[in-house]
């Protein structure tokens, strides 16, 4: 053999000893070989490189969400009135909690200023008179199915009616992916609801197991009651009497 054979020869020996002892040096998992544990220490390994890569390298990726809302014609005026009071109840099985609104005038607000009190936090909005939340140039929000997050009004509440039906489309797009979320609202009539007339109005989407179920009170267009499946939430006390005793949901 010649001398720069020889030379080769001996560094690929020492190599494949030093593979042979760190492969001996691999714990062996319980339940598993020498051989599979290292298989899967490398597919672990392999698999958290490519995760960092992907982490570190590629650039996030943006998703762009719009609403689109049918056409709604509203047929009440805004009838929350500056001096009123709203309390709910929410039950669940986690528990039970109530959330206050009182209703107050604002030189800043042209319509009604709203305080929602939660335990120990509250939240003021200004709503103005067609029912939709002010931003805070004082112009009107574009979208009716905003409120989302104020249990006592919402301005597509203003829309309410026995034939209510309408249609929002949340759309969300990534990366030439477009996905679109259609949420239903129809009315299945008008109830009599805690000595208070009120439209039932069920709501709900695709990704939804059952519609929700609120009750809307015919005169102030506010919420009586709702269903969400995994909660209800019942006005406690308000402006007008409640009489829970006179009639009960279905």
């Amino acid at each position: 053999m010649k001398k720069a054979e020889k030379k080769n020869f001996g560094a690929v020996s020492q190599v494949g000893s030093a593979l042979s002892s760190a492969y001996q040096h691999v714990p062996e998992f319980p339940y598993l070989d020498r051989a599979t544990t290292l298989i899967l220490i490398v597919c672990v390994l392999g698999y958290l490189g490519l995760t960092a890569y992907i982490f570190f390298v590629t650039p996030p990726v943006e998703i762009e969400a719009r609403i689109l809302e049918g056409s709604l014609e509203k047929n009440s005026a805004l009838a929350l009135l500056p001096g009123e009071k709203y309390l709910y109840t929410l039950e669940s099985p986690e528990g039970a909690m109530e959330v206050a609104y009182a209703i107050s005038s604002s030189p800043s607000c042209a319509g009604v200023l709203v305080t929602e009190a939660a335990g120990q936090e509250s939240q003021a909005m200004c709503i103005l008179k067609n029912g939709m939340l002010s931003d805070q140039t004082g112009k009107a929000a574009n979208a009716n199915f905003g409120n989302q997050s104020i249990l006592l009004f919402s301005p597509w509440m203003l829309a309410a009616s026995e034939n209510f039906s309408w249609n929002v489309d949340s759309i969300y797009s990534a990366q030439g992916v477009e996905m679109v979320i259609t949420t239903r609202f129809a009315s299945k009539g008008k109830q009599q609801l805690a000595g208070r007339e009120a439209y039932e109005i069920e709501i709900g989407d695709s990704s939804s197991s059952a519609p929700a179920r609120f009750f809307i009170d015919s005169e102030k267009r506010v919420l009586l009651f709702a269903d969400l499946g995994n909660m209800t939430v019942k006005m406690a006390s308000a402006p007008f009497e409640l009489n829970w005793n006179a009639s009960r949901q279905n």
